[in-house]
């Protein structure tokens, strides 16, 4: 049996890669690549695809589209204090998770078990030794494994991943004057503690570190890790929506504000309302939006360099981001700007509420 580890990391497409994967549950079943659940409902919506009901589109609970996503925070929450997101619910303890998961594979028998989540990346940073944990308990029958890793090169990964932590309702402090440094010590900008410990712990694994750009290059997180990993899928799978909406650039200093002064409700109400019009409404496209400024883009690719070059001579190449330069390129219109030539294009009258459209309002009067 051939296991696959896709690694993460965050904000490369894996929602996505993770909803093709269980609403195609069936297909691959049959085709002996398997997608194991890991608790009771995951288990209930793939029996009911196996006795006829068949693979469909359809909007799943996170436990069913990321369920090994799952399994990590649950890892996690076991060797450090944090807690697992409040959406994966009602989990079993870890060890109930790995028995469900070689019970599969022993009754099932696949040629392939993939297991896909981009919690998986936090590990060599949380606790090394969760890393062993998890090999230990692949199934007995594993022969070959192949770790995937998709990169993003750091300056736009951070902009996501930051734009994520707003759109959710989290406080990050802004990106502009030194705001890199939340992040500069952390998985989110130091990539070596995504890969390092995967290739210490797991030597004998083939490691398969993919550039983003060329992710979206082959057509996206789906199509690059079915090349990638030489997976045999059978045709006319579902393709999903796009899984994971993201917040402009131009908004995030509204949501940084709305996340302070509004209550949760309100805020998220907000959010939803920007990640679905905010990119139409603003003046400013995402790519012309300066967050960092010129001299924490500097900072910032001197920080990066030895990570770089760690990268790239694990991969034997000249350079893993051909692009890293633009890393140091600032963006024609700073953030504020960009912020308020959006807030300057919503029409209050179309929130969703009378609390969001009053709200609107005094930010365009304060702004």
């Amino acid at each position: 049996m051939k296991v696959i580890l896709y690694i993460g990391h965050h904000k490369v497409g894996s929602t996505a890669l993770q909803a093709y994967l269980s609403q195609n549950w069936c297909k691959l079943a049959k085709a002996g690549i398997l997608y194991p659940a890991v608790e009771t409902r995951g288990f209930a919506n793939n029996l009911k695809k196996a006795l006829g009901a068949g693979d469909q589109r359809a909007g799943q609970h996170v436990n069913i589209r990321e369920p090994h996503s799952a399994l990590a925070y649950r890892m996690i929450s076991d060797v450090s204090d944090r807690s697992v997101p409040p959406q994966f619910q009602t989990l079993p303890g870890t060890s109930q998770m790995f028995r469900a998961i070689n019970n599969q594979a022993d009754i099932l028998q696949p040629d392939t078990l993939i297991l896909c989540s981009e919690a998986f990346a936090n590990f060599g940073q949380v606790d090394p030794d969760t890393i062993t944990r998890l090999a230990k308990h692949l199934p007995k029958a594993t022969k070959e494994i192949q770790i995937y890793c998709a990169l993003r090169r750091p300056d736009d990964y951070m902009i996501s991943w930051h734009g994520q932590r707003l759109k959710v309702g989290e406080k990050p402090a802004p990106l502009q004057g030194d705001g890199f440094k939340q992040y500069q010590e952390t998985i989110h900008f130091n990539y070596r503690l995504v890969v390092e410990a995967w290739t210490e712990r797991m030597p004998d694994a083939q490691l398969i570190l993919r550039n983003y750009s060329d992710i979206l290059a082959a057509g996206g997180s789906t199509e690059d890790f079915v090349a990638q990993t030489d997976l045999a899928v059978p045709n006319k799978m579902i393709t999903p929506g796009r899984a994971n909406p993201s917040l402009p650039r131009a908004a995030f200093g509204i949501m940084r504000r709305a996340n302070k002064e509004l209550a949760r409700p309100a805020a998220h109400a907000l959010s939803v309302y920007l990640q679905k019009h905010g990119n139409d409404l603003s003046p400013v496209r995402n790519s012309d939006v300066e967050m960092f400024g010129a001299p924490q883009r500097q900072q910032m690719a001197e920080a990066f360099a030895p990570i770089h070059a760690y990268l790239s001579d694990l991969t034997g190449q000249a350079t893993f981001f051909p692009d890293i330069d633009q890393m140091q390129a600032c963006r024609p219109v700073p953030e504020e700007d960009a912020t308020r030539q959006l807030l300057m294009a919503l029409d209050p009258d179309a929130m969703p509420d009378l609390e969001l459209q009053a709200y609107i309002r005094t930010l365009q009067k304060s702004f």
